[in-house]
């Protein structure tokens, strides 16, 4: 069965105030379209300027389209009477943890959401603890957020939207200022929501990190230059390339190798399915 689209975009535009009084305003997007279905976990890939972070403002209803509408789980985004509805269906996550802690002790900070939302205590309390516990910082509830690594106050951070229950977590380069434990915390977490059936849009710079999810999208310009599952994206290393973008080290590897002349497939990914490759193209020879 289909699963329904809970983000879904229908010809949208949206642009930014001019610096100067006589300037054009600048367009972002222009007669954008984008669905999303329930569920899924989507990586956006863009170089700096292409529109994919102020796609995120816009599914969460911190922006709101010039033209063309957004719906989020059937909610107009644009309807002023149900922004409250919106972003109790999708939850942010930006690049700063320590611009989203707002609290002096981790339980409370997790808290924060739901208190908002006007849940009675003894939810708020089941909610919380099950939120902690299912990012691994359960142990941590009674600390100060500010003395935990940058790894660690991103996973309070999630927690905050999982004890929301949002259906969907937009997540803004969550990783960007963190170190390779903290990344992998993180990108742990991020498998979990997925496994959970929430829908995960994550934007990111790290290859690696877009290859774990089912669909990357690529944008340039403020729109959709590539979109389909890892494989059929970066199989297509030209392209990426011609973009300013990277593609994943195992994928490079053999892209270069298929240059020099070595018989490998063009969808690799990772380094196992690489190696296994090399090892079959020589054993040919």
């Amino acid at each position: 069965m289909e699963k329904k689209n809970i983000i879904q975009f229908d010809n949208v535009s949206f642009a930014y105030e001019a610096a100067e009084e006589e300037a054009q305003p600048e367009k972002v997007v222009d007669g954008f379209n984008l669905k999303i279905p329930e569920g899924q976990f989507v990586a956006v890939l863009g170089h700096n300027g292409c529109g994919k972070s102020t796609v995120a403002k816009l599914i969460n209803g911190i922006l709101v389209p010039v033209s063309g509408k957004i719906t989020v789980d059937g909610i107009d985004t644009s309807d002023d009477s149900r922004i409250t509805d919106v972003r109790r269906t999708v939850g942010m996550v930006f690049q700063n943890p320590d611009n989203q802690i707002v609290a002096t002790i981790v339980e409370d900070d997790v808290a924060f959401g739901p208190e908002n939302l006007g849940v009675e205590p003894k939810e708020i309390r089941r909610r919380v603890d099950e939120a902690l516990k299912a990012v691994g910082m359960y142990e941590f509830r009674d600390r100060e957020p500010h003395k935990l690594s940058g790894g660690q106050k991103q996973r309070i951070a999630i927690a905050g939207i999982i004890a929301m229950q949002t259906k969907c977590i937009v997540m803004d380069e969550p990783t960007a200022m963190l170190d390779p434990k903290g990344r992998q915390e993180v990108m742990d977490t991020i498998d979990m929501l997925h496994k959970r059936g929430i829908t995960v849009i994550l934007i990111t710079h790290y290859m690696d990190e877009a290859v774990r999810a089912e669909r990357i999208i690529v944008m340039d310009s403020g729109e959709i230059v590539s979109d389909g599952t890892p494989k059929e994206v970066f199989k297509n290393v030209e392209k990426i390339k011609a973009l300013g973008l990277d593609v994943p080290q195992a994928t490079e590897l053999a892209y270069r190798l298929r240059k020099k002349g070595m018989n490998l497939p063009d969808d690799i990914l990772d380094e196992q399915e690489c190696a296994e490759a090399i090892l079959k193209a020589l054993e040919v020879k």
